[in-house]
């Protein structure tokens, strides 16, 4: 009897142990976890164009040991004096062709930009006007071309004697290759012209407009007048929006520069399938005077070859020109001064019996 009362009392003081060791363990203190569900609440950011945007700026990562290179560092944008962080929008990235060389390998080709139709019901601008001036500025920021405009054309072809109908005349094209070194003439018309206006907000009178164009540009080679080809320009209707004063003209004219931008590259890789080429103005001596200089690319030190003229070859039953044979080399001359706003001197370094009817060709192929 008394031996059993041991057992339960050895007994209730191990269940005692072993229920204080228990709670002691469960009642330890935990580590209180992170939630990541419990976000702080954002600052008001401005940004210019949109609605105020309530955000939360993320925790700042670590920097390695030896951070990778970056190719620009951004500056923090600085808070205004409202306590309110001011973020300043990105520009608009322009709307643009297709991507053209850096810089032009070779002399640059001359071109004449004649008048362009307006065959549009459109008539509050001279568009026609305004398409051989935009397309004239577009040719000589490519810095691949020269670019002469009808009247300097004509001026140039008057005070030699010559007169002609016009300058689309085969005639005029012909003569003005073989005496101002022209190699190409650019004319054609806009044919479609689209406009949508509407008042910008109700109870405004202020009006946005938008439009859309369609330009057609002939490409004439001025050696034999044959075209080369035709491009046609189309603008979309996104990007042309304008409000306010004579929103209607700068829609137009802004969707007329989305056409040529259309065609800009097709019509200078056809360009540069005309071969580079010059006239003599004068001979004295060993110095030979070209029609070509620093507008046109020409450098100091530059060599060209001087040939016969070749001869115009006719198809006998379509007379259609299919371009000049090559004439016999005569000789060389190298650039020893630039002179005027695009004319040079050449030096001859071989070849003898020059006459102002060569042709002035570049030893670039």
């Amino acid at each position: 009897m008394i031996r059993n009362k041991k057992n339960l009392l050895l007994i209730s003081i191990l269940l005692t142990t072993f229920l204080f060791l228990l709670f002691s363990c469960s009642s330890a203190p935990k580590k209180k976890e992170e939630r990541k569900d419990n976000l702080p609440t954002g600052k008001t950011v401005t940004v210019e164009g949109m609605e105020n945007i309530k955000g939360v700026n993320p925790p700042k990562p670590e920097s390695p040991k030896n951070p990778p290179p970056q190719a620009a560092s951004v500056p923090p944008a600085a808070p205004n004096k409202g306590g309110e962080m001011k973020v300043a929008s990105a520009p608009t990235r322009p709307f643009t062709g297709s991507s053209l060389p850096l810089f032009q390998l070779g002399f640059k080709r001359k071109v004449a930009i004649l008048d362009f139709e307006n065959k549009t019901t459109y008539k509050e601008e001279k568009i026609g006007e305004a398409v051989a001036k935009r397309l004239s500025d577009k040719l000589e920021a490519t810095q691949r071309v020269v670019t002469l405009d009808r009247i300097v054309v004509a001026e140039m072809l008057r005070r030699e004697g010559k007169t002609f109908q016009g300058l689309e005349d085969l005639s005029a094209m012909k003569h003005a290759h073989r005496s101002l070194g022209i190699q190409a003439f650019a004319l054609g018309a806009v044919t479609d012209v689209g406009l949508l206006s509407s008042k910008a907000s109700e109870g405004s009178d202020e009006e946005t407009s938008f439009a859309t164009a369609k330009v057609e540009i002939r490409l004439v080679d001025a050696s034999t007048g044959n075209l080369l080809r035709t491009f046609i320009g189309r603008s979309p209707i996104f990007g042309t929006k304008e409000t306010g004063e004579y929103s209607r003209s700068k829609a137009v004219l802004k969707a007329i520069d989305f056409g040529l931008d259309d065609i800009m590259e097709g019509f200078l890789r056809q360009l540069d399938l005309l071969d580079w080429t010059t006239t003599i103005a004068r001979i004295e001596g060993e110095s030979l005077y070209i029609n070509a200089g620093k507008v046109s690319g020409l450098r100091i030190g530059d060599t060209l070859e001087v040939f016969e003229p070749g001869k115009e070859i006719i198809h006998p039953a379509t007379k259609f020109s299919l371009g000049w044979t090559n004439g016999q080399l005569k000789g060389a001359i190298k650039i020893t001064e630039l002179f005027g706003v695009d004319a040079a001197v050449g030096r001859v370094v071989q070849g003898k019996g020059f006459s102002q009817d060569d042709v002035v060709k570049s030893t670039m192929r």
